[in-house]
């Protein structure tokens, strides 16, 4: 009978089988680092490997979301330039205003003219101007052109058949696209509707009172001949 201990048992722990050999070595974590590092070389080796290790190791794509706040920002702009622009445009439109000027002649029967009223600075001109000027403010305040009308300043006295004439500019605010003619007639109306009720010491011939715009035109000559 052989000597049972006389036959050699390969050891467990010095030999190692193949398939002992590729389970370990299957089982062995790959080194990535290698692979997505060095250049063309390192990415020919991350395409070697396999296609599922491949797509574990794929960087995660972020999906950027706005923040409520920003989104609200943007929304609040938008609408604040829609609204300036709409804005502008009506101004423009339909509120463009501009100057208009228009002359009143007035003339009065119970003051005879002299020197001292051709001068503005003198006594009797400045004080004929102040009842002058007061009597067509008020009837402009007291009318449908009130936020429209600016002021009146009495410019010239001149002599007339039984009394004087005096010339005041008026001053009025209207849009751009107005009738200039049109307001003429309509001013003119309300001046001599005024006129008539008026109850002071001035004697005021109504029918020879009347409105003009000659001043737009020599305003206009005025800017040509300097330009």
């Amino acid at each position: 009978m052989k000597d049972l201990h006389s036959i050699p048992f390969p050891s467990r722990h010095t030999s190692q089988c193949d398939s002992c050999v590729f389970q370990q070595h299957s089982l062995r974590s790959p080194d990535f680092s290698r692979a997505l590092v060095g250049g063309q070389k390192g990415y020919q080796t991350y395409r070697d490997l396999p296609w599922d290790l491949q797509k574990i190791h794929q960087p995660a794509i972020k999906i950027r979301h706005l923040e409520p706040w920003k989104i609200a920002l943007i929304v609040i702009g938008t609408a604040a330039a829609a609204a300036i622009t709409i804005g502008l445009l009506v101004y423009f439109l339909a509120y463009d205003q501009k100057l208009f000027y228009y002359s009143a002649n007035v003339k009065i029967s119970n003051i005879r003219y002299n020197n001292e009223l051709s001068r503005q600075s003198s006594g009797r001109f400045r004080d004929l101007s102040e009842r002058v000027e007061r009597l067509i403010d008020k009837t402009f305040y007291n009318s449908i052109l009130r936020k429209k009308y600016i002021r009146s300043r009495l410019i010239r006295v001149s002599p007339d058949a039984d009394g004087v004439m005096t010339e005041a500019l008026l001053t009025f605010w209207f849009s751009s696209t107005d009738s200039r003619e049109a307001l003429r007639e309509k001013i003119e109306r309300i001046l001599r509707r005024g006129l008539k009720k008026y109850k002071g010491r001035l004697r005021i011939n109504v029918r020879s009172s009347s409105i003009s715009s000659k001043y737009i035109a020599s305003l206009l000559k005025g800017v040509l001949a300097l330009s």
